[in-house]
């Protein structure tokens, strides 16, 4: 495996970018092979490892996957939308709930759904609790993915499992209390806010497409990963999809925050 050393940071240019959609012209390098990822200071935001996830593993999670029917109201940064009061109280003043344009919506092919547990405080999502399937058949797919884990990162392995040791669910005995499948989502530039912060998300694509390469503006980087494919990042640097072509499904593994006293 090579280490790619990021010299320059696009830092406050990159924040400018924020909701908007990733641009090829945002890219300056991209990575297509077995790499790891380091910043100046020898921090670690990324491992790609390509080819290391068999297709009889793959393709089953697709075909389970692929049921996902969620509406992504409440993914307005991603959505690439302004955020819009969804509803009223009694006397007309709009509620705190918000969430994208009704009208955005229908036109988007974009379907989500999360696996395991909303948040740390042991609360299962109705997906889950409707296809349990979804998670058991694909044990040995998840059980892999958190053993190349901690091959490959094990200090942020470490943490990772620590931390959500503490928390009354988690997928098995893995690093992962959830996962989110995102289906024909194209994203603008975000942040993963649900994600405890100072883990790794594990993300990994599915289906037949070409494009929808993940870019990281604040490094000009991109990374082109394919079925197969499985990419650690740091889910705090702001990143979005480039278009795609075809049916694609993005399986993120990561663990929730708490509903609260998390920041």
């Amino acid at each position: 495996m090579r280490t790619l050393l990021l010299k320059a940071d696009y830092r406050e240019a990159a924040a400018k970018r924020r909701g908007r959609f990733p641009h090829p012209l945002n890219v300056a390098h991209t990575i297509d092979r077995d790499t790891e990822v380091q910043t100046s200071d020898g921090r670690i935001i990324a491992v790609l490892l390509c080819a290391v996830i068999p297709s009889e593993l793959g393709k089953p999670a697709y075909r389970l996957w692929n049921k996902v029917r969620g509406v992504p109201r409440n993914r307005t940064m991603a959505m690439g939308t302004n955020s819009l009061h969804t509803s009223t109280n009694k006397d007309g003043v709009p509620s705190p709930r918000s969430g994208v344009h009704p009208r955005v919506l229908e036109v988007s092919p974009a379907r989500q759904g999360i696996l395991g547990w909303k948040n740390r405080d042991g609360e299962m999502s109705r997906l889950s609790s409707e296809h349990p399937e979804m998670l058991s058949d694909t044990k040995p797919l998840i059980k892999l993915v958190d053993a190349l884990y901690a091959h490959h990162l094990p200090a942020f392995y470490a943490l990772q499992r620590a931390e959500v040791k503490k928390a009354p669910g988690r997928l098995w005995h893995t690093a992962f209390s959830s996962i989110y499948i995102a289906k024909n989502f194209r994203t603008a530039y975000h942040v993963d806010r649900g994600n405890l912060l100072g883990t790794m998300t594990a993300i990994m694509p599915l289906g037949k497409f070409t494009g929808g390469e993940l870019v990281l503006p604040r490094w000009r980087i991109a990374f082109a990963y394919k079925p197969g494919d499985l990419l650690f990042f740091d889910p705090q640097q702001l990143h979005g999809n480039l278009p795609f072509k075809g049916k694609r499904i993005s399986a993120a593994f990561y663990v929730a925050r708490q509903r609260r006293g998390e920041a």
